[in-house]
């Protein structure tokens, strides 16, 4: 009896084993047909992923390259903007599989570097015939010990939109360069004008980067002193709180923040925003709901700030640290983050990191009738500094600044309240 149920259970084991073999060769079966089918013939594909709103541009950007490599398939791979970097870290935590990032922040890229999630790109960069020098400073903020983990891909820039029909019905001056005092004048002067009784701001600035002035100055929260971000704090406090020329954070929301409804409507004569508020309201317009003439200059700036200043950001566009493919990859960034690239991404309204004089026209042409010269001659100053917590220094302060703004606290106590934070972030 016992040689019997010994004789079952190694019969048992023996087809349990068979059949956990053939399960893993079908799941691997499976995998290899799932990865080959939709493998071209004689390239290599790779995974892109970025956010879902930039799929116009990156659509026309990867089919391009697609029809033009002989080494190289891209297949993009969109997730929702709001949800971007969660999905992307569990995704790589998880081992999935992806070669192209894209990076919102430097801080971003800086971070994920020094973690080792990022393919070291200095030696594809130096045999490429990128020109390097074109990315400016907004390289520079991406080096680790002089090497290049990332390349700036998409620049952004703060501008000051005016709505056109309200100037000439108050027979005012267009506005051009203006300190930010001047700015809060020429507010104070539009707030109020609007005929029959509606409500009309002098103009619109944006709670979410409360340090905006001090940024013209090259001062960074991680800075030992912040005289100029407690000054331009004071100076948004005056524009919503003391002269009501501008919405304040609560009135923001009810106006639907950021307000380009109300600016093409009339209620609002100056608006603080970047360049891609162009396509925003352009695209408004093209839907027939509201339309009015408008135009953009420079961003105002703060004393002492030498003429032509104004403050962006870039994206980015990175090599994961886990791609089997490195230089297929990096086929792809030296195409998008370069020459070509830029002429596609000014065709979509879409400020190119890369400049050339063939990016410069191609934008002009596509922002119609708007003054744009001075986007690509300005001094730009990075929105983020270097510092690797650079985000989480601005998720601290952001909240402060709106206690302040809110008038739940003191301008002292906002910024002695940060400073703790920021020390206690240090310390960790």
């Amino acid at each position: 009896m016992k040689q019997k149920i010994k004789h079952f259970l190694i019969l048992t084991i023996f087809l349990l084993s068979l059949s956990f073999l053939a399960s893993c060769q079908k799941v691997q079966k499976e995998q290899d047909t799932q990865y080959s089918d939709s493998q071209p013939a004689g390239k290599q594909k790779i995974i892109c992923y970025d956010v879902t709103v930039s799929a116009p541009y990156m659509e026309e950007l990867v089919k391009v390259f697609n029809a033009q490599s002989n080494t190289t398939e891209v297949e993009m791979r969109y997730l929702e903007d709001s949800e971007y970097e969660d999905r992307l870290n569990k995704l790589l935590e998880e081992g999935g599989q992806a070669d192209v990032i894209w990076l919102r922040q430097p801080s971003k890229s800086n971070r994920m570097a020094e973690a080792g999630q990022l393919f070291d790109l200095s030696q594809l960069v130096g045999g490429s015939a990128l020109d390097i020098s074109k990315y400016g400073q907004s390289l520079d903020i991406v080096k680790l010990d002089e090497s290049i983990y990332s390349l700036p891909f998409i620049q952004n820039i703060w501008l000051l939109f005016y709505n056109r029909d309200i100037f000439d019905g108050l027979h005012m001056d267009y506005p051009g360069q203006m300190t930010w005092e001047e700015y809060a004048d020429l507010a104070a002067r539009i707030d109020g004008t609007a005929p029959d009784g509606q409500k009309r701001w002098g103009g619109y600035l944006p709670i979410w980067v409360p340090n905006l002035g001090a940024l013209e100055l090259g001062e960074y929260l991680y800075d030992d002193e912040l005289p100029a971000t407690k000054e331009f704090l004071q100076l948004m406090d005056r524009l919503y709180n003391q002269d009501h020329s501008h919405p304040n954070p609560v009135e923001m929301e009810e106006i639907y923040t950021p307000g380009y409804e109300a600016f093409l409507d009339g209620g609002i004569g100056m608006m603080i925003n970047g360049d891609w508020t162009i396509q925003i309201l352009q695209n408004l317009e093209a839907s027939g709901t509201v339309s009015c003439r408008w135009d953009a200059a420079p961003l105002p700036l703060s004393e002492g700030v030498e003429p032509g200043t104004s403050v962006g950001s870039n994206s980015y566009l990175a090599v994961y640290s886990g791609s089997s493919y490195p230089e297929n990859a990096f086929e792809f960034l030296e195409f998008a983050c370069g020459e070509e690239g830029a002429s596609i991404l000014a065709s979509h309204y879409c400020f190119p990191s890369y400049f050339t004089e063939e990016g410069r026209e191609s934008y002009k042409q596509n922002a119609g009738a708007i003054h744009v010269n001075f986007f690509f001659d300005a001094i730009l100053q990075n929105e983020e500094g270097k510092h690797v917590l650079y985000q989480d220094l601005r998720d601290i302060f952001d909240k402060e600044a709106a206690s302040y703004l809110k008038g739940e606290k003191t301008l002292d106590q906002t910024m002695k309240d940060y400073l703790k934070e920021r020390n206690n972030l240090n310390r960790n």
